[in-house]
């Protein structure tokens, strides 16, 4: 079965999630990561002065974000990467995360912690092509 990571199509389930996250702007997005039909978790991101936020994330399974098995390292991973690609298609250059427990793994993959903020330019998960 093939994993996917699309935007929430269910607005008003998308609108639900997105209002339990303090500071999201309105353009804010939930991305949900499925294997087949079974959702594996989410991440919410939204977009700030060309910087892709990640608000929140879930993995289905995993209570605490700083203690990730090899699957729930997978699912964050390849959501933040996720992230970090819609980050790109809509013009920003670099992430950040607001994710509590999610900075060890985060520090892991070359994000940085600078002014109370952990962010990383885009450039360290994707390549970036100008037309």
């Amino acid at each position: 079965r093939m994993i996917t990571i699309l935007t929430l199509k269910d607005s008003s389930r998308a609108g639900q999630i997105i209002r339990m996250v303090p500071g999201a702007e309105n353009n804010a997005q939930v991305l949900v990561m499925s294997e087949g039909n079974q959702e594996l978790g989410y991440v919410v991101v939204d977009v700030r002065s060309s910087v892709v936020r990640m608000l929140k994330m879930k993995i289905f399974g995993c209570d605490n974000l700083a203690e990730l098995d090899a699957r729930s390292r997978m699912c964050a991973d390849s959501m933040m990467r996720a992230a970090a690609s819609y980050g790109a298609t809509v013009g920003a250059y670099q992430i950040e995360s607001k994710v509590d427990g999610l900075q060890q793994f985060l520090f892991g993959c070359g994000f940085i912690q600078s002014n109370h903020k952990l962010s990383s330019p885009l450039t360290n998960f994707i390549k970036i092509c100008r037309m």
